[in-house]
C-alpha cells in the first residue's frame, strides 16, 4: 500500500508540474499574442504587472488543477493530489518559472 502511494506521489508529482509548466507557457503566449496584435493596430503596448501575469497564470492552473481534481474519485487521492498542488504551488521552482516567464516577456515589450 505504501509503496503504491509513493508512485502516486511521483505521478501527481509529474502531473502538476506539467500542468504547472503549460499554464505559465500559455500565459505568456497570451500576452505575446496581445502585443503582436496591438502593434499591428498601430496601438501603444503596455506590459501587464508581474501581479496581472501571476494571477492569471494562477488562474489557468486552477483550472488545470480543477479537471484533474474532477477526474478523481476515490477521496483519499483527491486530497494527495491537492496536497500535491499545494505544495508545487509554494515551491521556489514554480515562482522562478513564473518570474523566468514574466521577464522573457518584458524583454520582448
Amino acid at each position: 500500500m505504501f509503496e503504491a502511494n509513493l508512485t502516486t506521489q511521483f505521478q501527481f508529482d509529474e502531473k502538476v508540474d506539467l500542468a504547472i509548466g503549460k499554464s505559465v507557457k500559455a500565459t505568456l503566449r497570451f500576452y505575446n499574442e496581445l502585443r503582436k496584435q496591438a502593434v499591428a493596430r498601430g496601438e501603444v503596448v503596455k506590459p501587464p504587472s508581474y501581479e496581472t501575469f501571476s494571477t492569471m497564470a494562477r488562474g489557468l492552473m486552477d483550472a488545470n488543477k480543477q479537471v484533474d481534481l474532477d477526474r478523481l474519485k476515490n477521496a483519499s487521492m483527491r486530497d494527495l493530489f491537492e496536497r500535491t498542488w499545494s505544495q508545487k504551488l509554494l515551491n521556489y521552482s514554480t515562482q522562478k518559472l513564473q518570474r523566468e516567464a514574466y521577464e522573457t516577456l518584458m524583454r520582448r515589450y
